[in-house]
């Protein structure tokens, strides 16, 4: 048996977790009802209407650099929500990522990492998430003192996600060497704008697939493989997802160690990608 199987647990298949070991991204079909995601929406909507406060740059654009009127944002990035509304914490999402995610890595204590809110908004072309793997934005093994990155990235659907509203794009297999390409900010520096890229490269295989995911569905995806999406063309549509990313306790241990908690606010800032070296803002 397969699936949900009760309100907190969701059995995955042997093709779907190889296929996450393989490809660095796999689609999980049907997880949430449609109350559960109404119920999560509600929450989600809060935020984006500013009814719940979040201080500094954990409210920004992803796509922009900091300072530009609210008005003119295309993506909507909400760091910590369960930070920020503690009533939130222990909602149905946490606990079937949970049961989940001792399913793809069975030897491993993971631990929840960081959660977030993410909305494109409808008809914003430019709300791209430029190429770019997690580790890019993390403190790295060296830095950490712990030889281990292992990551699942929960992300769910809370509208349909389809190529015309900026579904998530990845290049399977590019993960598999655990090797972390370089990166460099997309504004003119990580003052400005939070956001990384990396270029593509055909000849060595980057070759880009879509995953679309519907409306209470869930796609899971690897620290090291490629991805984005591009924008939303749909002038009537938008497209919020809600992000929760598990890694080992011991990982986790290691960032809060250094004061490192995936907040934008953090006095910590990881500007350089492979050193290990701490940069201060």
């Amino acid at each position: 048996m397969s699936g949900r199987i009760s309100p907190d647990s969701y059995v995955l298949t042997e093709e779907q977790i190889e296929t996450f070991h393989r490809d660095g991204l796999v689609t999980l079909y049907d997880v949430l009802t449609e109350e559960e995601v109404a119920q999560i929406a509600e929450v989600f909507d809060k935020f984006m209407n500013r009814e719940i406060h979040v201080p500094g740059k954990d409210f920004c654009d992803m796509s922009k650099p900091f300072g530009i009127p609210f008005e003119e944002w295309s993506i909507v990035n909400c760091m910590l929500p369960t930070r920020y509304h503690p009533p939130f914490h222990n909602n149905i999402f946490e606990r079937l990522t949970a049961d989940i995610v001792r399913q793809f890595h069975p030897s491993m204590e993971m631990s929840k990492d960081y959660d977030q809110f993410l909305n494109k908004r409808p008809g914003k072309s430019d709300a791209v998430f430029a190429w770019h793997q997690d580790m890019g934005y993390w403190p790295n093994p060296k830095a950490l003192g712990v030889d281990e990155t292992a990551t699942c990235t929960f992300s769910l659907a809370i509208d349909d996600s389809t190529e015309e509203n900026g579904c998530l794009r990845y290049v399977p297999g590019s993960g598999l060497s655990r090797k972390l390409r370089q990166h460099a900010p997309l504004a003119s520096s990580r003052d400005e704008g939070h956001a990384l890229t990396i270029e593509l490269d055909e000849s060595k295989g980057d070759v880009e697939k879509l995953a679309p995911c519907k409306r209470g569905s869930i796609t899971v995806h690897d620290e090291f493989v490629i991805h984005g999406s591009s924008g939303n063309k749909c002038p009537d549509r938008q497209r919020r997802t809600y992000v929760l990313a598990y890694r080992p306790k011991t990982v986790v241990d290691a960032e809060r160690k250094l004061g490192f908690t995936h907040s934008h606010n953090d006095e910590v800032n990881w500007d350089t990608f492979n050193d290990g070296e701490e940069r201060k803002k």
